[in-house]
């Protein structure tokens, strides 16, 4: 224990010895069950020792709670399944592995494209219900400029830092409707206090990301080096339509389709229809 720690110890440590000495009724009050000390409550001293144990133990697990990372375990997404765009994906996946063959740890597979509206964290099947269910009452907002057609339109790549190559998408009417029910998804789940990891939404399709093998920048690989895609970036990978939207879980995969697993499906040109998957 360094200074710091002895002296808060300390401090702790005479709070509570004073507040005991005053109000034996507080400490009750304050610790609950009483079976877990020392029965003789004219052994002050005694009782003290096992309370400011059992408080030491509280604290550090308190502490160790604090420091641990909430990190994201679900995501809402669009699904890619257009196969003239995923067979265009996987051209300049391939291309770019010419002139650098230790990328392909690097490579975002193509079953897996999709574009991420939103990165959160669920704790469990009442959460993930909850937000399913909020969702539902609130398609109408969701969707009500769609005017039941919703395309995206890919076209060149980009990089975010050189460490994230990506597909652009056309910034158009659809784009922008898309912003749009971005926005509304994350005003519904901060509604029922959803943790969420995106602090702006640019919406992009990524194909290949460094952080995927952190291998690589121990060998002293630490981008993707913009000449190894630059002649491609006015590629035209197609369009999209858009029927629905995902909820999916970043640990688990489906075992046939190699995409992450879907725990619910909205519908967007249905108001009342929703999927869920088993």
């Amino acid at each position: 224990m360094n200074t710091n720690e002895e002296s808060n110890s300390k401090k702790v440590k005479k709070s509570i010895e004073s507040q005991i000495s005053s109000n034996e009724q507080f400490l009750k009050q304050l610790i609950g069950d009483d079976s877990i000390f020392i029965y003789h409550i004219e052994d002050n001293s005694k009782r003290f020792e096992d309370t400011y144990k059992m408080c030491d133990v509280l604290s550090k697990q308190f502490s160790n709670l604090v420091k641990k990372k909430t990190e994201p375990n679900y995501f809402l997404c669009i699904k890619i399944n257009n196969q003239k765009i995923i067979q265009a994906c996987a051209g300049i996946q391939q291309e770019i592995l010419k002139n650098n063959p230790l990328l392909e740890k690097s490579i975002v597979k193509i079953e897996t494209l999709h574009i991420t509206l939103l990165a959160c964290y669920l704790q469990d099947k009442e959460e993930i219900d909850l937000f399913n269910s909020k969702l539902v009452d609130n398609k109408r907002l969701l969707f009500e400029n769609l005017n039941n057609k919703f395309e995206i339109t890919f076209k060149g790549l980009s990089t975010f830092r050189n460490q994230v190559v990506y597909v652009d998408l056309i910034k158009d009417d659809h784009f922008n409707k898309l912003i749009q029910m971005q926005k509304e998804l994350v005003k519904i789940a901060q509604l029922i206090n959803v943790p969420l990891f995106e602090k702006s939404f640019s919406p992009h399709m990524t194909l290949m990301k460094l952080s995927k093998a952190k291998s690589l920048i121990k060998k002293g690989i630490k981008k993707i080096d913009k000449q190894f895609y630059e002649h491609l970036n006015e590629t035209e990978f197609g369009i999209e339509p858009v029927n629905q939207i995902h909820l999916c879980s970043m640990r688990e995969k489906h075992p046939e389709t190699g995409f992450y697993k879907i725990e619910w499906d909205v519908d967007i040109n249905e108001n009342e229809k929703l999927t869920i998957q088993k």
